[in-house]
Protein backbone atom coordinates (compact mmCIF):
# COMPACT_ATOMS: atom_id res chain seq x y z
CA UNK A 1 0.00 0.00 0.00
CA UNK A 2 1.45 3.24 -1.23
CA UNK A 3 2.21 6.32 1.44
CA UNK A 4 -0.03 8.61 1.25
CA UNK A 5 1.06 12.77 1.12
CA UNK A 6 -1.21 15.46 1.94
CA UNK A 7 -0.32 17.90 -1.19
CA UNK A 8 -1.38 22.01 -0.55
CA UNK A 9 -1.91 22.87 -4.15
CA UNK A 10 -1.12 26.40 -5.57
CA UNK A 11 -3.75 29.48 -5.18
CA UNK A 12 -4.03 30.17 -8.54
CA UNK A 13 -5.69 27.83 -11.19
CA UNK A 14 -2.42 28.42 -13.75
CA UNK A 15 -0.01 26.98 -11.17
CA UNK A 16 -2.25 23.89 -10.02
CA UNK A 17 -2.41 22.95 -13.82
CA UNK A 18 1.23 23.40 -14.13
CA UNK A 19 1.46 21.09 -10.53
CA UNK A 20 0.06 18.33 -12.70
CA UNK A 21 3.46 16.69 -13.30
CA UNK A 22 4.68 17.01 -10.03
CA UNK A 23 1.46 14.91 -8.75
CA UNK A 24 1.76 12.29 -11.53
CA UNK A 25 5.47 12.39 -10.51
CA UNK A 26 4.32 11.92 -6.40
CA UNK A 27 2.31 9.10 -7.98
CA UNK A 28 4.20 7.12 -10.37
CA UNK A 29 7.43 7.16 -7.62
CA UNK A 30 4.63 5.38 -5.11
CA UNK A 31 2.71 7.49 -2.82
CA UNK A 32 -0.80 8.51 -2.70
CA UNK A 33 -1.45 12.45 -3.39
CA UNK A 34 -4.31 13.46 -1.49
CA UNK A 35 -4.99 17.21 -1.98
CA UNK A 36 -5.95 19.84 -0.38
CA UNK A 37 -6.56 24.41 -1.61
CA UNK A 38 -9.21 26.24 -3.19
CA UNK A 39 -12.68 24.70 -3.47
CA UNK A 40 -12.51 25.15 -7.27
CA UNK A 41 -9.62 22.89 -7.97
CA UNK A 42 -11.92 19.72 -6.64
CA UNK A 43 -13.81 19.96 -10.21
CA UNK A 44 -10.69 20.90 -12.06
CA UNK A 45 -8.88 17.54 -10.80
CA UNK A 46 -11.39 15.43 -10.31
CA UNK A 47 -10.56 13.13 -13.14
CA UNK A 48 -7.33 12.28 -11.81
CA UNK A 49 -8.78 10.00 -8.99
CA UNK A 50 -7.42 11.90 -6.09
CA UNK A 51 -8.88 12.85 -2.61
CA UNK A 52 -9.59 16.09 -2.57
CA UNK A 53 -10.69 18.45 1.02
CA UNK A 54 -11.06 22.03 0.51
CA UNK A 55 -9.49 24.56 2.69
CA UNK A 56 -11.40 28.16 2.95
CA UNK A 57 -9.11 30.87 3.99
CA UNK A 58 -10.41 30.86 7.80
CA UNK A 59 -7.63 29.49 10.23
CA UNK A 60 -9.69 28.02 12.81
CA UNK A 61 -11.48 26.09 10.21
CA UNK A 62 -8.98 25.26 8.05
CA UNK A 63 -6.55 24.09 11.06
CA UNK A 64 -9.33 21.62 12.10
CA UNK A 65 -9.68 20.46 8.23
CA UNK A 66 -6.12 19.84 7.87
CA UNK A 67 -5.79 18.33 11.30
CA UNK A 68 -8.49 15.61 10.54
CA UNK A 69 -6.72 14.97 7.32
CA UNK A 70 -3.67 14.18 9.02
CA UNK A 71 -5.47 11.71 11.59
CA UNK A 72 -6.85 9.52 8.19
CA UNK A 73 -3.88 9.66 7.05
CA UNK A 74 -2.60 7.96 10.41
CA UNK A 75 -0.93 10.66 12.09
CA UNK A 76 1.62 12.58 11.51
CA UNK A 77 1.89 12.32 7.85
CA UNK A 78 4.08 13.12 4.99
CA UNK A 79 3.24 16.26 3.49
CA UNK A 80 4.04 18.32 0.06
CA UNK A 81 3.99 22.00 -0.23
CA UNK A 82 3.91 23.82 -4.05
CA UNK A 83 2.78 27.38 -2.56
CA UNK A 84 6.28 29.38 -1.35
CA UNK A 85 4.42 30.95 1.84
CA UNK A 86 5.69 31.09 4.88
CA UNK A 87 1.60 30.52 6.46
CA UNK A 88 0.89 27.27 4.05
CA UNK A 89 4.36 25.96 5.82
CA UNK A 90 2.75 27.17 9.23
CA UNK A 91 -0.46 25.34 8.46
CA UNK A 92 0.74 22.13 8.17
CA UNK A 93 3.55 22.44 10.58
CA UNK A 94 0.80 23.08 13.29
CA UNK A 95 -1.38 20.42 11.95
CA UNK A 96 1.34 17.56 12.67
CA UNK A 97 2.43 17.03 9.38
CA UNK A 98 6.03 16.26 8.07
CA UNK A 99 6.55 18.96 5.48
CA UNK A 100 8.66 18.91 2.85
CA UNK A 101 8.75 22.42 0.22
CA UNK A 102 11.14 25.16 -1.27
CA UNK A 103 13.29 26.85 1.66
CA UNK A 104 10.85 30.32 0.76
CA UNK A 105 9.73 32.66 3.03
CA UNK A 106 11.94 32.21 6.15
CA UNK A 107 9.76 29.28 6.44
CA UNK A 108 13.07 26.31 6.82
CA UNK A 109 12.49 25.59 10.26
CA UNK A 110 8.91 24.76 9.65
CA UNK A 111 9.36 21.95 7.46
CA UNK A 112 10.97 18.18 7.81
CA UNK A 113 12.50 18.58 4.52
CA UNK A 114 13.75 22.49 3.66
CA UNK A 115 14.58 22.16 -0.24
CA UNK A 116 16.92 24.72 -1.61
CA UNK A 117 15.54 27.36 -4.18
CA UNK A 118 16.48 25.78 -7.57
CA UNK A 119 18.12 28.26 -10.25
CA UNK A 120 15.43 30.61 -12.74
CA UNK A 121 13.00 27.44 -14.42
CA UNK A 122 9.50 27.07 -15.51
CA UNK A 123 6.73 27.09 -12.96
CA UNK A 124 5.96 23.44 -14.43
CA UNK A 125 10.01 22.01 -13.52
CA UNK A 126 10.00 24.25 -10.47
CA UNK A 127 7.17 22.24 -9.24
CA UNK A 128 8.47 18.87 -10.17
CA UNK A 129 11.99 19.54 -8.96
CA UNK A 130 10.40 20.32 -5.55
CA UNK A 131 8.71 16.81 -5.56
CA UNK A 132 11.29 14.84 -7.19
CA UNK A 133 13.84 16.04 -3.80
CA UNK A 134 11.13 15.02 -1.59
CA UNK A 135 10.62 11.75 -3.23
CA UNK A 136 14.49 11.70 -2.30
CA UNK A 137 13.92 12.34 1.06
CA UNK A 138 11.37 9.81 1.77
CA UNK A 139 13.74 7.22 0.84
CA UNK A 140 12.51 6.32 -3.08
CA UNK A 141 14.00 7.18 -6.28
CA UNK A 142 12.04 9.81 -8.55
CA UNK A 143 10.01 7.94 -11.42
CA UNK A 144 11.12 10.08 -14.01
CA UNK A 145 13.84 12.12 -14.50
CA UNK A 146 12.56 15.28 -16.04
CA UNK A 147 8.64 16.99 -16.48
CA UNK A 148 6.79 14.77 -19.27
CA UNK A 149 5.65 17.03 -22.49
CA UNK A 150 2.24 17.32 -21.03
CA UNK A 151 0.26 17.97 -18.42
CA UNK A 152 -2.14 15.59 -18.82
CA UNK A 153 -5.03 16.36 -16.75
CA UNK A 154 -7.84 14.09 -17.36
CA UNK A 155 -11.58 15.07 -17.89
CA UNK A 156 -14.31 12.74 -16.45
CA UNK A 157 -16.96 11.48 -18.81
CA UNK A 158 -19.68 13.82 -16.70
CA UNK A 159 -17.49 17.20 -17.74
CA UNK A 160 -17.40 15.63 -21.13
CA UNK A 161 -21.18 15.36 -21.00
CA UNK A 162 -22.00 18.78 -19.63
CA UNK A 163 -19.82 20.49 -22.30
CA UNK A 164 -22.00 19.14 -24.98
CA UNK A 165 -24.87 19.66 -22.80
CA UNK A 166 -23.61 23.19 -23.25
CA UNK A 167 -23.27 22.85 -26.74
CA UNK A 168 -26.51 22.36 -27.37
CA UNK A 169 -28.22 24.60 -24.97
CA UNK A 170 -26.86 27.69 -26.12
CA UNK A 171 -26.74 26.59 -29.61
CA UNK A 172 -22.91 26.91 -30.49
CA UNK A 173 -21.94 25.47 -33.96
CA UNK A 174 -19.12 23.43 -34.89
CA UNK A 175 -16.51 26.13 -35.35
CA UNK A 176 -16.23 28.20 -32.13
CA UNK A 177 -13.41 29.50 -30.27
CA UNK A 178 -13.12 29.71 -26.73
CA UNK A 179 -12.03 33.23 -25.76
CA UNK A 180 -11.02 34.30 -22.49
CA UNK A 181 -10.32 37.92 -22.90
CA UNK A 182 -9.68 38.91 -18.62
CA UNK A 183 -6.92 37.92 -16.50
CA UNK A 184 -7.08 38.85 -13.00
CA UNK A 185 -4.66 41.32 -11.61
CA UNK A 186 -1.62 43.03 -12.34
CA UNK A 187 1.82 41.73 -13.53
CA UNK A 188 4.39 44.10 -11.64
CA UNK A 189 2.08 47.06 -11.72
CA UNK A 190 0.73 46.10 -15.57
CA UNK A 191 -2.28 45.15 -16.82
CA UNK A 192 -2.18 41.54 -18.04
CA UNK A 193 -5.04 41.60 -20.42
CA UNK A 194 -4.14 42.14 -24.33
CA UNK A 195 -6.81 44.95 -25.66
CA UNK A 196 -8.02 43.42 -28.90
CA UNK A 197 -10.16 40.37 -28.17
CA UNK A 198 -12.83 42.19 -29.08
CA UNK A 199 -11.35 43.45 -32.42
CA UNK A 200 -10.48 39.80 -32.77
CA UNK A 201 -14.04 38.41 -32.68
CA UNK A 202 -15.12 40.46 -35.25
CA UNK A 203 -12.34 38.61 -37.50
CA UNK A 204 -13.55 35.26 -36.01
CA UNK A 205 -17.08 36.03 -37.05
CA UNK A 206 -15.72 36.92 -40.53
CA UNK A 207 -13.92 33.53 -40.82
CA UNK A 208 -17.41 31.81 -39.73
CA UNK A 209 -16.18 30.98 -36.19
CA UNK A 210 -17.94 31.86 -33.06
CA UNK A 211 -16.16 33.69 -30.50
CA UNK A 212 -17.40 32.55 -26.89
CA UNK A 213 -16.59 33.23 -23.49
CA UNK A 214 -17.49 31.49 -20.60
CA UNK A 215 -16.33 33.84 -17.80
CA UNK A 216 -16.07 33.30 -14.22
CA UNK A 217 -18.67 34.20 -11.74
CA UNK A 218 -17.13 37.44 -11.01
CA UNK A 219 -15.78 38.59 -14.36
CA UNK A 220 -19.37 38.91 -16.67
CA UNK A 221 -19.26 42.09 -16.41
CA UNK A 222 -15.58 43.25 -17.09
CA UNK A 223 -15.97 40.17 -20.14
CA UNK A 224 -19.18 42.16 -21.93
CA UNK A 225 -17.33 45.76 -21.50
CA UNK A 226 -14.06 44.05 -23.01
CA UNK A 227 -15.61 42.09 -25.52
CA UNK A 228 -19.35 43.41 -27.42
CA UNK A 229 -18.34 41.41 -29.89
CA UNK A 230 -18.16 38.06 -28.23
CA UNK A 231 -21.06 35.82 -27.48
CA UNK A 232 -20.98 36.09 -23.10
CA UNK A 233 -22.41 32.81 -21.73
CA UNK A 234 -23.50 31.74 -18.17
CA UNK A 235 -20.42 30.62 -16.27
CA UNK A 236 -19.78 27.11 -15.93
CA UNK A 237 -16.96 24.76 -13.77
CA UNK A 238 -13.35 24.45 -14.40
CA UNK A 239 -14.02 20.77 -15.50
CA UNK A 240 -16.86 21.80 -17.97
CA UNK A 241 -14.31 24.04 -19.22
CA UNK A 242 -11.55 21.81 -19.95
CA UNK A 243 -14.12 19.98 -21.60
CA UNK A 244 -15.03 22.11 -23.68
CA UNK A 245 -11.34 23.30 -24.62
CA UNK A 246 -11.29 19.77 -26.33
CA UNK A 247 -13.81 20.68 -28.33
CA UNK A 248 -13.08 24.02 -29.67
CA UNK A 249 -11.21 24.91 -32.56
CA UNK A 250 -8.96 26.94 -30.35
CA UNK A 251 -8.35 28.77 -27.21
CA UNK A 252 -7.36 32.41 -27.44
CA UNK A 253 -6.51 33.42 -23.84
CA UNK A 254 -3.57 36.20 -22.12
CA UNK A 255 -1.63 34.38 -19.80
CA UNK A 256 -3.63 33.24 -17.18
CA UNK A 257 -5.49 30.50 -15.84
CA UNK A 258 -7.76 29.66 -19.02
CA UNK A 259 -4.41 29.15 -21.10
CA UNK A 260 -3.31 26.68 -18.67
CA UNK A 261 -6.52 24.84 -18.40
CA UNK A 262 -5.92 24.57 -22.30
CA UNK A 263 -2.32 23.52 -22.08
CA UNK A 264 -3.75 20.95 -19.54
CA UNK A 265 -5.80 19.06 -21.77
CA UNK A 266 -3.67 19.67 -25.26
CA UNK A 267 -6.15 21.61 -26.15
CA UNK A 268 -5.12 24.18 -29.61
CA UNK A 269 -4.38 26.98 -28.34
CA UNK A 270 -3.07 30.69 -28.75
CA UNK A 271 -1.41 32.47 -25.67
CA UNK A 272 -1.10 36.56 -25.97
CA UNK A 273 1.50 38.13 -23.99
CA UNK A 274 2.97 41.18 -22.84
CA UNK A 275 3.97 42.03 -19.24
CA UNK A 276 4.67 38.48 -18.51
CA UNK A 277 8.28 35.82 -18.11
CA UNK A 278 7.61 33.43 -21.01
CA UNK A 279 10.52 31.44 -19.58
CA UNK A 280 8.40 30.59 -16.17
CA UNK A 281 5.09 31.07 -17.29
CA UNK A 282 4.38 29.80 -21.19
CA UNK A 283 2.09 27.10 -21.45
CA UNK A 284 3.25 23.72 -21.55
CA UNK A 285 2.02 22.15 -24.17
CA UNK A 286 3.16 20.92 -27.31
CA UNK A 287 0.27 22.47 -29.31
CA UNK A 288 0.13 25.86 -28.23
CA UNK A 289 0.87 29.28 -30.05
CA UNK A 290 2.73 31.87 -28.16
CA UNK A 291 2.05 35.84 -29.48
CA UNK A 292 4.15 38.79 -27.52
CA UNK A 293 7.14 38.50 -25.28
CA UNK A 294 7.77 40.40 -21.87
CA UNK A 295 7.64 43.91 -22.63
CA UNK A 296 5.99 43.44 -26.17
CA UNK A 297 2.22 42.61 -27.01
CA UNK A 298 1.78 40.95 -30.30
CA UNK A 299 -0.45 43.13 -32.82
CA UNK A 300 -3.69 42.33 -33.98
CA UNK A 301 -2.48 41.28 -37.45
CA UNK A 302 0.19 38.70 -35.77
CA UNK A 303 -2.64 37.09 -33.63
CA UNK A 304 -4.76 36.71 -36.86
CA UNK A 305 -2.24 35.48 -38.78
CA UNK A 306 -1.86 32.87 -35.99
CA UNK A 307 -4.83 31.88 -35.82
CA UNK A 308 -5.54 31.27 -39.42
CA UNK A 309 -3.18 28.51 -38.86
CA UNK A 310 -5.25 26.59 -36.39
CA UNK A 311 -9.14 27.40 -37.88
CA UNK A 312 -8.64 26.46 -41.75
Amino acid sequence: MSTKVLCRLPNHVGDCCMALPALRLLEASGFTPVLTGKRWAEDLFAGMGWRFDPIEGHVTEDFRRIRRLADLAGGSPLGLLFPNSFSSALLFRIGGIRSAGLATDGRSFLLDKAIPEPSKMHEVERFFYTTAEAVKAWGKTPAWEKAPEELGLRVLSRHKAAAHNLIEKFGIPERFALIAPIARGTHHGQNKCWPHFDELCVYLKSRDVAPIIFPSPHEIDEAKAACPNGIVLEPTTLGNYAALAQLARVVVANDSGISHIAAAVSAPQITVVGVTDLKRTAPWNTRAAVCGEMGHWPTLDEVRSRLDTLID
